[in-house]
């Protein structure tokens, strides 16, 4: 509901005066000049109530009034009505080890075909897959609020649950593949989970749900829990939902130093199928970049 009404009321008096000057104005008889002679003038009706003369009086009014209205500042009234809505706390859970360096191309594509994909940029790496999904996923849950915890060696809880979407994702935009040195980029799910478990009580009052994002198997002795399992039954404990992705094929790409490191790239989706089974999520497989936005969609 709307209404008019005048930041500064008091000025209109000033239109009281201003009625009763032109009112004096338009009944006064005009100014008179003496001349020798009337023998070259014709005589005119006298027109007392309205002459030539009160046209420009009254636009002279009318602007008159016009600037006492503008100052007085006339605005629209406007009721906020507080509506509430509950939302979902999430906390985005993203791995951030070598292997999200490997590409997952369609199994059609010969590797030259491939190579030359990648230099051209239209193949993305597994992370910058994920960072096209994620961004696409925090557009769409306007209601929400959304964190992100990053984690290789050890996790780093890197935006805390918020509702300035825009932060998070100029945050999640600037994840390269350099952002940590090769040796910090291990593959610590359960301190990854650990991490979103804090995030998600220092700033949750409402429902809370993680989404665990990795391409590998838990790799790294993290010093709270010993294993995933175990850091999803804390979770469980607190009322944490984790919904799990397996991200990857089962036959990636490797190119640049990956490809000369000559270390395998271990899949094991029973640590991820164990967590989402745990804390009563979904564990999801996304093998490729369509697989990764349906998921996504999904979890939406």
């Amino acid at each position: 509901m709307t209404d008019f009404v005048f930041a500064h009321p008091h000025v209109l008096w000033l239109i009281i005066p201003l009625i009763g000057g032109v009112v004096w104005r338009w009944l006064s008889t005009p100014a008179a000049i003496a001349v020798s002679s009337t023998r070259h003038y014709t005589s005119a009706p006298n027109r007392k109530y309205f002459a030539p003369r009160h046209l420009l009086l009254t636009l002279e009014a009318l602007a008159a009034i016009a600037f006492v209205v503008a100052l007085a500042r006339p605005q629209r009234d406007v009721e906020l009505v507080p509506t509430t809505k509950e939302g979902t706390d999430i906390m985005l859970v993203l791995d951030y080890s070598n292997s999200m360096d490997a590409y997952d191309p369609n199994s059609s594509m010969d590797d030259d075909t491939v190579r030359e994909a990648i230099r051209e940029g239209t193949i993305k790496d597994r992370l910058g897959v994920a960072r096209d999904q994620i961004t696409r996923f925090v557009k769409r849950r306007s209601g929400d609020r959304i964190g992100l915890v990053i984690f290789g060696v050890e996790p780093y809880p890197a935006v805390p649950p918020t509702t300035d979407h825009d932060f998070l994702i100029a945050y999640v935009n600037q994840l390269q593949n350099d952002l940590l040195g090769r040796a910090e980029r291990g593959t610590n799910i359960a301190g990854g989970i650990s991490a979103g478990i804090n995030s998600l009580l220092n700033n949750s009052e409402t429902r809370k749900t993680m989404v665990l994002i990795t391409d590998g198997d838990h790799t790294v002795d993290d010093p709270v829990f010993a294993t995933p399992a175990a850091a999803a039954e804390a979770a469980r404990e607190k009322g944490i939902v984790i919904h799990t992705v397996g991200i990857g094929s089962d036959d990636p790409f490797l190119y640049g130093w990956l490809a000369g490191a000559g270390a395998p790239i271990r899949f094991d989706t029973r640590n991820l199928e164990k967590v989402a089974a745990i804390t009563n999520g979904r564990f999801f497989r996304a093998k490729d970049n369509k697989g990764f936005e349906d998921v996504m969609d999904t979890i939406d």
